[in-house]
């Protein structure tokens, strides 16, 4: 499996980056500045340069960054050329294990968020473009989305299928099983190309992750209109849907039929908005780490339950609220600083919370990958320096400040 990283290759690397870089290291971090959120790869080179003290050390550094740029970028190539299921698996491990070493040399969030967005799109085209070949042409126009961190381009180094299928014939079975064994074909393969299955079943193979856009618009309606818990999942996990292959007029129409319903269903939002500022926050009274204090997990906290998604739920229903319709939590926050609901200095706090949560759960994740254990979230804020530590306390108290503007704007004070 692609996401099966070798802790070995990793080991020496991340004992370096857990002590802190180096002056060239910190100064490459200026360089990515409070800007990072519009910086890609290969523009390194110019803020690098820019930078002037430490030159020798930091043309070392760009070096190696060109390097494994070109070796990206060659990779990329073979993906669109690949003919086969094994060429995709191989290049699928190759680039992960690319981006985590491009973390430890203190790539950042965004970087590493595009980066990854970049090939896995990629190869999710090709996949689909391999099973069309064994399933045969398709009998009329469909569009297959990826929805979740995927969705709003925001995947780290282990990921897995959240997806949906639309097409448009409706009420012909010969369509529907065509369909049912096109999308057993995707999910297959992209779990073989190292995209695990959802433990969710929030999968094409899935009927209600599946279906001609009538089918679609029907659910939809039922979804809306009976708020069940089940039925808020959805409508959560559909808040978060952009358009990955197929046909673009298809994959539009239904992305904007999910905005329009959200327009008149303003009660989603709400039940939305509800569960978001109920969400607990990893910091206790006292302002201190919530950890858990027996079992495996003693000393560490869930740093995607308890500050991670909180951000990520209360910053989307914001969008909704004023009909944002991009997916990506940075983007979502400076659309909203854009459209002036939110200040300036407030969006900013908010989209670094949202870097140092991130950043916090990317190396949970390298703790597992040098550990080989299983990732489960959890994170003991003693393996982080202590300005970190205390860059994550901030991150949690902004997520609070955040979650509260949220109760007042939505319910003025009462639930």
């Amino acid at each position: 499996m692609p996401t099966d990283y070798r802790p070995e290759k990793f080991k020496t690397l991340y004992k370096a980056f857990k002590l802190g870089g180096g002056t060239s290291d910190r100064l490459l971090i200026d360089a990515f500045g409070g800007d990072r959120a519009r910086l890609f790869f290969p523009t390194l080179k110019d803020r690098m340069l820019a930078l002037g003290d430490a030159r020798k050390e930091l043309e070392i550094r760009l070096a190696y960054f060109d390097q494994r740029w070109h070796e990206i970028v060659g990779m990329v190539r073979r993906i669109d050329a690949a003919r086969s299921l094994d060429e995709l698996v191989e290049l699928h491990r190759s680039l992960n294990n690319i981006t985590v070493e491009l973390f430890l040399h203190h790539v950042g969030v965004m970087e590493s968020h595009q980066l990854i967005t970049y090939y896995r799109h990629r190869i999710t085209e090709k996949v689909i473009e391999l099973a069309l070949v064994r399933v045969g042409k398709p009998p009329c126009s469909f569009a297959w989305f990826n929805m979740g961190s995927d969705g709003r381009q925001e995947q780290t180094f282990f990921t897995d299928q959240d997806n949906a299928l639309v097409y448009e014939e409706d009420g012909s079975p010969a369509v529907d099983d065509y369909f049912l064994g096109f999308a057993d074909q995707v999910v297959h393969d992209l779990d073989t190309a190292g995209f695990a299955l959802c433990t969710g079943n929030i999968m094409p193979v899935n009927e209600n992750w599946r279906g001609s856009y009538a089918r679609w618009r029907e659910a939809m309606e039922e979804v809306f209109n009976n708020q069940v818990q089940e039925n808020l999942l959805r409508i959560i996990i559909l808040m978060d849907v952009s358009y990955c292959a197929g046909s673009p007029e298809v994959g539009k129409r239904f992305i904007n039929k999910v905005h329009t319903m959200i327009h008149d269903h303003v009660d989603a939002v709400m039940t939305m908005a509800r569960s978001a500022v109920m969400s607990s926050v990893g910091l206790n009274f006292f302002n201190k780490f919530r950890l858990e204090n027996r079992g495996e997990h003693a000393g560490k906290f869930n740093v995607k339950l308890f500050g991670w998604a909180p951000l990520i739920m209360t910053t989307r229903v914001f969008a909704l609220k004023y009909g944002i319709q991009v997916t990506n939590t940075v983007a979502r926050l400076q659309a909203l600083e854009a459209g002036h609901h939110f200040d300036g200095e407030f969006s900013h706090r908010l989209q670094k919370a949202y870097l140092v949560l991130t950043r916090a759960k990317m190396i949970s994740q390298l703790e597992a990958i040098v550990s080989g254990s299983k990732y489960d979230y959890y994170l003991d804020p003693a393996v982080l320096p202590d300005d970190e530590r205390e860059e994550l306390r901030e991150a949690l108290i902004s997520v609070e400040v955040l979650q509260k503007l949220a109760y007042n704007s939505f319910f003025g004070g009462i639930l």
